[in-house]
């Protein structure tokens, strides 16, 4: 699967506090997409929007896990398994989220640290990019929308400011 990450994953807080995030429109702000331009966006695309979770969101919450965190575990090192998740990359630590002052925003699969589970560097809405149309209507929309732009190939995400 390769996938369009289409928004800086991050709230306006957390792009104060980082100048290796500065889009224009982050989530929670008040020029962040309504659900119509969202759908608008959705019917132009060959498969619906994505909302990727971090790879470990299924451990979590720790007393009542939403996924089988035993058999994750079985697959956690596997680089196939990562490739075909929307929210995983190649190395867990590329999920996190590191503020100036060192704390982080992640959700690990180690849930022992007792850090609760969060977005982190993960986007929260993505696109299945299976060809070039879909490609084409989601560089626009982020264009359009000031949004940046993360491409997912395999294991690896590669940022795109516009």
């Amino acid at each position: 699967m390769r996938a369009l990450g289409l928004l800086c994953p991050t709230s306006s807080s957390l792009a104060t506090a980082s100048s290796s995030c500065t889009c224009t429109c982050i989530y929670g702000d008040h020029c962040w997409s309504s659900a119509l331009e969202f759908s608008s966006l959705e019917s132009q695309l060959s498969h619906p929007l994505l909302y990727p979770r971090p790879a470990a969101a299924p451990c979590y919450p720790v007393n009542a896990p939403s996924g089988n965190c035993s058999a994750l575990a079985q697959v956690w090192g596997d680089g196939n398994w990562h490739s075909d998740q929307p929210g995983a990359m190649e190395a867990s630590n590329f999920e996190t989220y590191m503020f100036k002052n060192r704390t982080i925003d992640a959700c690990f699969l180690n849930t022992t640290l007792g850090i609760p589970c969060n977005q982190g560097s993960v986007p929260i809405i993505g696109v299945n990019a299976t060809n070039p149309e879909d490609v084409q209507a989601a560089v626009q929309f982020a264009v359009q929308h000031e949004l940046k732009l993360v491409v997912k190939n395999t294991g690896y995400a590669c940022v795109t400011r516009f």
